[in-house]
Formats: C-alpha cells, structure tokens, sequence
C-alpha cells in the first residue's frame, strides 16, 4: 500500500464515486483530507471523519477553489496534494447535443480543473506536491454519443501534461488517471442492460472497474512512492485501452480460441 500519512490533500468531487473512495483511501492511509463537492448533503457522510473537513460548492467558482486551499492551510498547515476529481457527463451525437450541454461539460470538467490548478499550485510553488487529475478513456479516444466529453477528457489529459512541464521546476508532479468503465453514478444506468453487457464484454477483464481500485491509483499518484512520476497519463480500464478497437468483444475467449 503507497503511504500518504501525515498529507494534506484536497480532493474535489468528493461526493460519491471515484472522489469518496479516494477520500476514503487517502484517510486510510494517513492523510489529512479537505473534501470538496456540489452540495452540503452529498458530503455527511465525512462527518463520520475527524481528519476531513468539508466544503460545499461549485468548482468552476475561483473563490470555491481557494477557499479549499485555505481550508487546508488553516486546519491541517499546509497543502501536499490534491485530486481534481470533480467532472459531469452529457450524452447525444454530435449533431443534436445542445451547446448548453457542451458549454456545461467544459466549464465543470475543464475550466474546474484549471481553477483547481491555479489555486493549489499558488501553495505548492514553495513547498512543492503532487496534482492529480481525474481524465478519462474518453480522453484517450472518441466514443459515440460523448461528444462534449470527449473534448473535455481529451482536453484535461493535455493540459495535465502541460501543467507538468510547466511546474516540474517546482518540484510539483501532474498526473492524470483515466478511468475506464467504472461501477459509479455515472455508469449506473447500464447496470443490467444489453449496453452494459455490451460494455463489459469489450473489457479483456470482463467487467467494470471500482471506485476502490481507481482510488488505489490516485492514492500511489498522490504519495512519494511516485515521486518520478509526472506527465503521465494512466489507464485504470480492464484493459479496454490495449485493443485497437477493431473486434467488437473478447468473445473468442467463449469459443476456445485463448
């Protein structure tokens, strides 16, 4: 297991899903965490937690970002780490998805992260730390109906990359760690349908990820066990990112052939 005792982190949709196993993780581990989500309600459960503390609001909000920082700072002295987890989803084709949609999309799933960056980073310019982004495999190639996802996975993997060769001087690593099908709220629709068996029977695995088992990569990504790591951008996929794509299933497995 990677160590995070004794970090400071602020992790942002944190919610349910991949953000509240990540808290989940992280205070597992030793760390002092400020979580962040939309609402006061969707974070009760933290209160069960006497090393994190709370905030309620909007990512896409500057002062939302800073007021996590300075949470960090004023309760547990300082700032190591921090996951940009918070992000939405829009389905529909290209040409029929609304642009309310996409500009929606985009301001929560990239315009959050940059704020994020900007307002931790103004921490950790002096003391350095590690960032944490939460992208996709949607950010590593298109899928149908996902348009306005697509762009923005696509878009937080790239600046992730970017963001690490601006701050390594800094000694402050970026990453980004692109789930997969994951058994989250977002995914909870196919449970039990042909588009959710469909999905699963692409998966080399043969069946969703866990919230727990991407928060077991954030928290490796967060800690000094990855201290050489930045830039890098990390499939967390039951292998779904290995294939060209070009075969539908893994359904030769069935036949006998492997």
């Amino acid at each position: 297991m990677s160590n995070n005792e004794g970090n400071v982190i602020a992790v942002t949709g944190a919610g349910s899903g991949i953000g509240k196993a990540a808290v989940k993780r992280l205070v597992d581990e030793g760390a002092s965490v400020v979580a962040v989500d939309l609402t006061e309600s969707s974070l009760e459960w933290t209160n069960d937690f006497e090393s994190v503390v709370s905030l309620a609001g909007d990512v896409t909000d500057p002062s939302v970002n800073d007021h996590m920082v300075a949470l960090a700072v004023d309760n547990f002295g300082g700032l190591n780490a921090a996951v940009l987890n918070a992000g939405v989803v829009a389905q529909g084709d290209i040409v029929r998805g609304s642009m309310s949609d996409y500009d929606r999309v985009m301001d929560v799933n990239v315009r959050g992260v940059v704020l994020g960056l900007k307002s931790v980073v103004a921490v950790m310019a002096s003391t350095g730390g590690s960032i944490v982004v939460t992208g996709s495999v949607s950010g590593l190639g298109g899928d149908s109906g996902l348009w306005a996802y697509n762009a923005s996975k696509g878009a937080v993997v790239n600046l992730a990359r970017s963001a690490a060769l601006d701050l390594g001087h800094l000694n402050v690593r970026v990453n980004a760690v692109c789930p997969g099908p994951i058994h989250t709220g977002l995914t909870e629709d196919t449970r039990g349908t042909e588009m959710g068996d469909a999905m699963e029977a692409r998966l080399p695995l043969g069946r969703f990820g866990e919230p727990e088992e991407v928060a077991a990569v954030i928290a490796f990504l967060t800690s000094t066990q990855s201290s050489f790591v930045t830039g890098a951008a990390i499939p967390v996929d039951g292998g779904v990112t290995a294939g060209t794509g070009q075969w539908a299933t893994y359904g030769g497995r069935k036949r006998g052939y492997l």
